[in-house]
């Protein structure tokens, strides 16, 4: 199901451990690649019998990250959009104009 060979290749050795008895939380710290956060919750969950309830838990904190971070990006990317359309259009006026004042000097 994974098409990425990165992440294939570390689920491939967090599954090698859960098939040997370990436990999620326990697997998934050892691989790098995972938040620190994510994997508290998890040792919660699973502590508690929860273990559902907090991925979808983690699930949701990082919908609201990602959201977050997409939100600033959009709002920084706005003003430098209307900057570079503002700057192409003075240079077409600008073009305009030197092409008129060209013309009035063509004038014999």
């Amino acid at each position: 199901v994974i098409t990425n060979q990165a992440i294939a290749a570390i689920m491939s050795r967090v599954t090698a451990r859960l098939e040997q008895g370990g436990r999620l939380a326990e697997a998934l710290v050892r691989e790098p690649h995972f938040p620190a956060l994510a994997v508290q919750l998890i040792r919660v969950g699973e502590e508690s019998g929860q273990l559902e309830a907090m991925l979808l838990k983690i699930a949701d904190i990082y919908d609201t990250e990602v959201n977050t971070t997409i939100k600033r990006l959009l709002a920084l990317v706005e003003p430098v959009l209307i900057l570079g359309l503002g700057g192409l259009i003075a240079i077409i006026i600008i073009s305009i104009l030197v092409a008129i004042l060209g013309l009035n000097e063509l004038v014999v």
